[in-house]
């Protein structure tokens, strides 16, 4: 098990029913080796990615790939190709108080982009968990290019921020990834107090 930690400065703003992303300069990642009397729980084969110091965390597959690219970590299963998993996740500096009169469901539609032709789109699954409530949905569709069947997940998290979480894949490698996925939303926290990646999350 390791530690991942994605740092940046500056915020992402949120508009009616929608969210906006703002570009983000100075992010970075950095790995690290965790203390022996650490703090962190993750299941065998998965490191802890966090973000801000604790404003996200969550788990995710050791030997993917971990990028930045526009304010977004970016994590792949194998470098980044027409045949690599994508899996895309971008902090909103909001609160849930600043938009609690809007609804979870018309946000996360409203993050879809038009690229994608869904010949399928799922109900929108909602998980609430302590004072964070996850909103997420599946898309299926046609690769043009490829004429190749692909889904797409989108997940919307609001607690005392708001995360964006997205997965690209092939539907044939659909088995394996989803439960990726499945572990990505199990873990996911908001604003836990992390001073030291090193050692974990204080234990109150």
């Amino acid at each position: 098990m390791g530690c991942s930690a994605a740092r940046d400065s500056v915020p992402g703003c949120v508009g009616p029913a929608s969210l906006a992303k703002v570009k983000r300069s100075g992010m970075s990642v950095e790995k690290y080796k965790l203390k022996s009397k650490h703090t962190w729980k993750s299941k065998p084969g998965y490191n802890i990615c966090v973000l801000e110091r604790g404003l996200v965390r969550f788990d995710y597959p050791s030997n993917w790939i971990v990028e930045t690219e526009d304010g977004a970590v970016l994590l792949h299963d194998r470098p980044p190709s027409i045949e690599s998993c994508d899996l895309g996740v971008s902090l909103f500096r909001i609160s849930a108080e600043e938009i609690a009169g809007v609804s979870m469901d018309e946000l996360l539609v409203n993050s879809l982009g038009p690229e994608r032709k869904a010949y399928q789109q799922s109900e929108i699954r909602h998980v609430q968990r302590g004072d964070v409530e996850i909103a997420w949905l599946e898309q299926r569709y046609v690769h043009i290019e490829q004429n190749r069947d692909a889904r797409f997940r989108v997940a919307l998290a609001r607690g005392p921020v708001v995360v964006l979480i997205s997965m690209n894949y092939w539907s044939d490698r659909a088995a394996g990834l989803e439960r990726v996925w499945e572990e990505v939303l199990r873990t996911l926290m908001l604003d836990i107090h992390v001073t030291d990646p090193t050692a974990g999350p204080v234990v109150q």
